[in-house]
């Protein structure tokens, strides 16, 4: 039987190289993770704000709605939301589509209506973390169902 013997140093080192991460390997980790976060926290921003834009052309229609009904039951368009049974005209929706005050800190768009001789436009204006949406800006729908944005883009792409 030959047994040799490993020497303590040896042992020590292989068990030492057991136990952990080395700060390289550590910094390579941080550094990939890094790299991901950066490539992919653009693409998460934008679809967050494509979301609330929805959320936003959502909110318009549905007021559209409302003020529709009402010109049937009255003969006559509502001249503020608080006439369509909201809260406060204008009034603030959050990222969940919920009706929150205009100052509240998660609001995300105020939604306004402008009474006109023969109709109305209804007003979507991005608000606190929206506002940076300069793609699509502010969107209105007026009563006779066009659709329009300020931003760089066409309408129809933001809606």
């Amino acid at each position: 039987m030959n047994l040799t013997l490993i020497p303590f140093r040896t042992a020590r080192v292989a068990a030492l190289r057991t136990r952990g991460f080395t700060l390289i390997e550590l910094m390579v980790a941080i550094f990939i993770v890094a790299l991901l976060l950066t490539l992919a926290l653009p693409g998460y921003q934008r679809q967050l704000r494509d979301t609330r834009r929805s959320l936003a052309s959502a909110e318009l229609l549905q007021v559209m709605m409302r003020q529709e009904q009402y010109f049937l039951d009255h003969k006559q368009y509502a001249q503020t939301l608080t006439e369509l049974d909201y809260l406060t005209s204008p009034y603030a929706i959050d990222a969940a589509g919920n009706v929150v005050s205009m100052m509240a800190g998660d609001r995300i768009y105020l939604i306004n209506l402008t009474l006109q001789t023969n109709g109305y436009t209804l007003d979507a204006t991005p608000q606190l973390s929206q506002a940076g949406d300069h793609l699509c800006g502010t969107l209105s729908l007026d009563s006779t169902g066009v659709r329009r944005a300020t931003g760089v883009r066409a309408a129809r792409d933001c809606w």
